[in-house]
């Protein structure tokens, strides 16, 4: 089905930002960053993509009602595209297609593009916590990691919104924390807005993210202090087996 974009503004507003997204791929990193990048960045919602095979869903956040692909921008010259669930597979080359279209279009200057990169291809004792890439069109400054090595890769629809773009000739870079795979990685998301507050010079308010890593830690410590409380309470059972 075909895709469109519903702008409640005009696009002149947006010309020579910067396009923000990702997907929700390992640790849901591209999602989570894109979330709490716009919330950090207080930016208001100008409008979404639309397509009526799209994910029926509906959800009510801290801003009002939230559309699966909904578009921001905050007057610190950053689009971001949230795009909170993940289109039917038939779907998903309309979807990168609009949004390379938009991006094209709104004269973006540069698009990041967020993702996750699993933990099983961390290097011992790694200090950055990250990689990245860039396309062929991207002429600003290396970012302090490395590149990501070779042969790694990137796949689904980040994979192919990159190709896009190149295909567009729209200036892009890839960020790529280290992340868990089957769970939500709020770490890796901090890990990815630090990166993009150092290397556009902008202030993003990550409050919203820290209470919920807190919570997180909070429910991981109580989780432990339960798989703790059973392996004892088991092995005092054994021992009362063998006596």
């Amino acid at each position: 089905m075909k895709w469109s974009v519903v702008l409640r503004t005009n696009r002149k507003l947006l010309e020579g930002s910067v396009l923000v997204t990702g997907f929700r791929g390992f640790g849901m990193v591209g999602y989570m960053a894109s979330k709490y990048l716009a919330i950090g960045l207080n930016a208001r919602k100008v409008g979404f993509f639309y397509s009526p095979s799209m994910e029926p869903v509906v959800l009510v956040e801290d801003d009002g009602v939230g559309f699966p692909h909904d578009i921001y921008y905050s007057d610190k010259g950053v689009t971001v595209i949230v795009n909170r669930a993940l289109p039917p597979m038939e779907d998903r080359g309309g979807l990168v297609e609009t949004i390379a279209d938009f991006a094209a279009e709104s004269k973006v200057k540069l698009a990041i593009l967020v993702g996750g990169l699993s933990r099983d291809f961390m290097p011992e004792e790694e200090k950055y916590w990250y990689r990245w890439l860039k396309n062929s069109f991207y002429r600003g400054p290396d970012l302090e990691a490395p590149l990501m090595e070779k042969g790694l890769g990137v796949m689904g629809p980040l994979a192919l919104l990159f190709a896009a773009l190149e295909r567009r000739g729209i200036p892009s870079i890839m960020i790529l924390p280290y992340s868990y795979v089957e769970e939500v990685d709020y770490f890796a998301a901090r890990t990815a807005l630090t990166i993009i507050s150092k290397f556009l010079g902008v202030e993003i308010d990550l409050g919203e993210l820290e209470k919920v890593i807190e919570r997180h830690k909070e429910l991981i410590e109580r989780v432990r202090e339960v798989i703790e409380a059973s392996e004892a309470e088991r092995k005092r059972g054994e021992k009362g087996i063998y006596m």
